[in-house]
């Protein structure tokens, strides 16, 4: 396994895209359509899923940033331009506060303008009601816990069938199409060093990151208006305290619909493409 998967598009300055957990970085074939003609897209693994690497310690934010610092000048890349979904936007966001002299536009996709749920259901299914106590075994014994959680995780069956991908189209609140559904058949495979970026994601201060990020940014948040009251009044509450503190440079846009914003049919990909040419 290299250190750093990643699959490049087009021609032109570096994009990077990093994928929400679970996914590979062909969850970003949308932009590549979108964008092959005037940028080189690279499409990553995160660290642990897929076919990168996984991280050998706890991920911090410094080091998250550390691993995309890495890949940039491995590629011997100039300044870049960054895209992340969910815990690919956290690496993201990481990186901007770390290295902002190296990023010249910062987006968001859902993520950073509110805290992770204690309990969370919505990232893990059933798996989440699990996770506190995960997390507790984790920092206490962290070895036998990653062992297990590999062999019990990677056991699920993987096959894919046209049944999961309807249903998980559904239970997202998106029309299927053949990008989502490239996404979905390429899902990612989790190693114990995954599971490093898994904790540490968890323990990371989301709004604390936003509020230091002073390049330029869009972040395009779920409103969660027709899928989930409770979540439509929490994201607006937590947006509502997350804009008074913001640099002036970083904008929020809410996007009817739910955490993957980047497939809503209100995802406008010209805003996208004019704010990465600006």
């Amino acid at each position: 396994m290299r250190q750093f998967h990643a699959t490049v598009h087009g021609r032109g300055e570096p994009v990077l895209f990093l994928p929400g957990g679970g996914f590979t970085g062909s969850q970003g074939l949308q932009f590549v359509e979108a964008l092959h003609k005037t940028f080189e897209i690279h499409l990553l693994d995160l660290p642990g899923f897929g076919e990168s690497e996984g991280l050998h310690t706890y991920a911090t934010s410094k080091i998250l940033a550390d691993w995309i610092e890495a890949y940039r000048t491995s590629r011997q890349l100039e300044s870049i331009r960054l895209i992340g979904h969910s815990m690919g936007g956290a690496i993201a966001l990481a990186y901007a506060v770390h290295y902002p002299d190296q990023v010249r536009r910062l987006i968001l996709l859902d993520q950073g303008h509110k805290p992770n749920a204690m309990i969370p259901f919505r990232e893990y299914g059933i798996f989440g009601f699990t996770f506190p106590l995960l997390r507790l075994l984790y920092h206490h014994s962290p070895r036998r816990l990653l062992n297990w959680i590999e062999t019990k995780v990677n056991k699920n069956d993987p096959t894919f069938s046209e049944e999961r991908f309807q249903l998980f189209c559904r239970r997202i609140g998106v029309e299927p199409t053949l990008s989502i559904r490239s996404a979905v058949e390429q899902s990612a495979r989790l190693s114990t060093g995954g599971l490093h970026l898994l904790f540490g994601y968890d323990g990371l201060d989301f709004k604390d990151l936003l509020r230091r990020v002073q390049v330029p940014t869009h972040l395009y948040y779920a409103d969660f208006t027709g899928i989930d009251l409770k979540e439509a009044k929490r994201t607006l509450h937590h947006v509502k305290r997350a804009e008074r503190l913001l640099h002036p440079s970083v904008q929020l846009i809410a996007v009817p619909g739910g955490h993957f914003v980047q497939w809503s049919r209100h995802f406008s990909m010209e805003n996208v493409e004019r704010f990465l040419h600006t």
